[in-house]
């Protein structure tokens, strides 16, 4: 059997794994703000390309032009999903609450078809790039990897981000490598995509930038015309990839042929670059006026003094980079006395440089599987003993660098922006990580002591070795993936504070299977609880509206413990002629009729409260 057929059967594997748990998945629960795409956006943008309404096609800041190309394949297959937006907190026949899953189920099922196939693009792209055993490894890293798998059964532009974002970036790397235009040309179009889907992707403008010097860096230009011609060569390239992805935007984003406006609001005046775009453009601007007018004159001198001092560069980048990691890891298993990782996560756009920086690596180094997370720390400690005379570009352990310098890089490109990284808001490092793990892995497969062990048809061994493990992390923590957390993570702590809606579908199939379902009246601090709820729901957090209401159930989290106007924070709570203790319905292990501690977290629960318990315990407390 050959080695290409082989690594087909092996790709296939990773997917019907995939598949497996997470194909039942796709119609079942409602993610947080899944409902504005579901409901809105991709129906709006097609019925805007139906009657020519160009302008209609811009449908918000992300700007998700991807996304509805994508999942709006499934929009024949479905009733106008706009019909049933306002059903979303009134009582339902088992008809409608039918076609509400159909309508997830088909807006969802192309994204999560074209992230299955999207495993075909990363293989090609890291065999050419790196090696089809790395490819492989890859492969089975990303495939298998909880969060990716949960992002990817979500009709939202994160679920199109991690694929688009890192494979705009593998084309690049692998264009520098073999100086190939088809290349070049991949990115832009890739690029433009990418920026088309959500405007994180604008932080390729200056990464590909830091790229190009560093490329410079680990290669031998020994004249001073070499050195010239090839920062001339590589900014003509860099202008006419940026040339290419602005050009796919234009053609693909209707509201931009009316309003070429929208060209910067999707690049330069997008959020990603809202506060620091005058100094983005201006740095481009000053490298192109060096390249091109004073022949690289400040570039060479720059890059001559790394180079000539690159080990110590490289160390220190590494270094600095693992004290962060070590900082993570002894203030998470300190019962995080120094910084409280959780709370700045929970409310990602309220913390300070330092507080978002020095949370971020947490939701990474405990979002990965163990395994995973050891390979991806193995690999940033292997780049520090790198030897001077090996930090060449044909150097397979130095071909991680830009990954490593990627995260590192886009952890403070975010709290520049007083964003913290949460799970989604990094959804794009997890690939990526999962890319210098593979890297870390290989290298150690390579020492000479355990090469033995994995040459010829051992490695396949190993590959069925880590498939088996990585099912193993699918089934302890299905159906949330999402919300997994390793398990090297204390288990009081969470990894995703920002819930995204895990535990909703199962909560509203238990008040579903009650006596008269439908003529129940319940409050819900998630709100896709009342989506696949059959009968009446309310989901305000104004605590006046509710106190002139009688529920029959309430529903608490953890996430709705951390809402803007959470009901823990108050002591009391009437409802009609009664008072109820509303903190006891954010009590974990108290106060329910059921209840799911998501991924095995006692912390992190939802669960459903007959009001009436609380107040049987009230008269006993009296």
């Amino acid at each position: 059997m050959n080695k290409k057929l082989i690594h087909t059967i092996i790709i296939l594997s990773v997917i019907i794994v995939n598949v497996f748990f997470g194909l039942p998945r796709v119609s079942q629960y409602t993610a947080v703000d899944e409902t504005l795409w579901s409901y809105d956006r991709v129906p709006k943008f097609w019925r805007s390309i139906a009657k020519g309404n160009w302008r209609g096609t811009n449908l918000c800041d992300k700007p998700g032009i991807t996304l509805a190309f994508i999942s709006g394949a499934g929009l024949p297959f479905i009733p106008d999903p706009s019909d049933y937006e306002k059903l979303t907190r009134q009582a339902k026949t088992p008809e409608q609450l039918e076609a509400i899953e159909s309508i997830y189920f088909h807006l969802r099922l192309p994204v999560y078809l074209f992230t299955l196939i999207s495993l075909f693009i990363f293989y090609f792209l890291l065999k050419r790039l790196l090696s089809a055993k790395i490819a492989l490894l890859s492969i089975i890293f990303i495939g298998l990897s909880p969060i990716i798998l949960g992002i990817s059964l979500i009709v939202n532009t994160d679920a199109i981000l991690w694929i688009l974002l890192p494979i705009t970036l593998l084309s690049f790397l692998i264009y520098q490598k073999e100086n190939n235009k088809k290349f070049l040309y991949l990115t832009g179009f890739l690029f433009g995509l990418a920026l088309l889907d959500k405007f994180v992707a604008n932080f390729l403008f200056p990464f590909f930038l830091v790229l190009i010097y560093t490329a410079y860096i680990t290669s031998n230009y020994n004249t001073n015309a070499e050195k010239i011609e090839y920062f001339k060569k590589s900014m003509r390239d860099y202008l006419i990839m940026i040339a290419i992805a602005l050009l796919t935007i234009l053609i693909l984003y209707p509201s931009a042929w009316i309003k070429p406006k929208e060209l910067l609001n999707t690049t330069i005046y997008s959020l990603a670059l809202e506060k620091i775009w005058p100094l983005v453009v201006g740095v481009i601007a000053i490298v192109c006026a060096d390249v091109f007018m004073i022949k690289s004159f400040f570039s060479r001198k720059i890059c001559s003094f790394i180079s000539s001092h690159k080990k110590a560069f490289l160390s220190a980048t590494i270094i600095a980079i693992l004290m962060t990691i070590a900082f993570t890891i002894i203030n998470t298993y300190a019962g995080m006395r120094f910084i409280d990782f959780e709370k700045i996560l929970a409310n990602p756009k309220t913390g300070n440089f330092l507080e978002n920086f020095s949370s971020a690596f947490f939701p990474l180094l405990f979002g990965l599987t163990p395994i995973v997370s050891f390979l991806f720390l193995f690999a940033i400690v292997s780049l520090v003993k790198i030897k001077n005379t090996e930090i060449t570009k044909n150097n397979k352990l130095m071909r991680a660098f830009p990954f490593v310098l990627f995260v590192f890089m886009y952890y403070i490109a975010n709290s520049i922006s007083s964003t913290s990284s949460t799970v989604r808001y990094q959804i794009v490092n997890y690939p990526i990580a999962s890319i210098i793990a593979a890297i870390g892995l290989y290298e150690i497969i390579k020492i000479n002591a355990f090469k033995k062990y994995f040459t010829g048809i051992k490695f396949y061994f190993l590959i069925l070795f880590l498939i088996i493990i990585s099912t193993v992390s699918l089934l302890k923590t299905r159906p949330f993936f999402l919300a997994y957390s390793s398990s090297l993570l204390p288990s009081k702590f969470m990894t995703n504070l920002k819930d995204m809606g895990d535990g909703s579908w199962e909560t509203s199939q238990y008040l579903n299977s009650l006596p008269n379902a439908n003529s129940l009246y319940i409050w819900s601090d998630k709100k896709q609880v009342c989506e696949k709820f059959v009968g009446k729901c309310n989901s305000s957090s104004n605590r006046e509206r509710i106190g002139t209401s009688k529920f029959d159930y309430f529903v608490s989290s953890t996430g709705g413990a951390r809402g803007t106007t959470p009901l823990k924070l108050t002591s009391s709570l009437r409802l009609g002629a009664d008072i109820i203790d509303s903190r006891k319905l954010y009590m974990p292990n108290d106060y329910y009729d059921f209840k799911i501690n998501i991924d095995n977290r006692e912390n992190d629960f939802i669960k459903v409260v007959d009001p009436n318990s609380i107040l049987s315990s009230n008269k006993k407390e009296l």
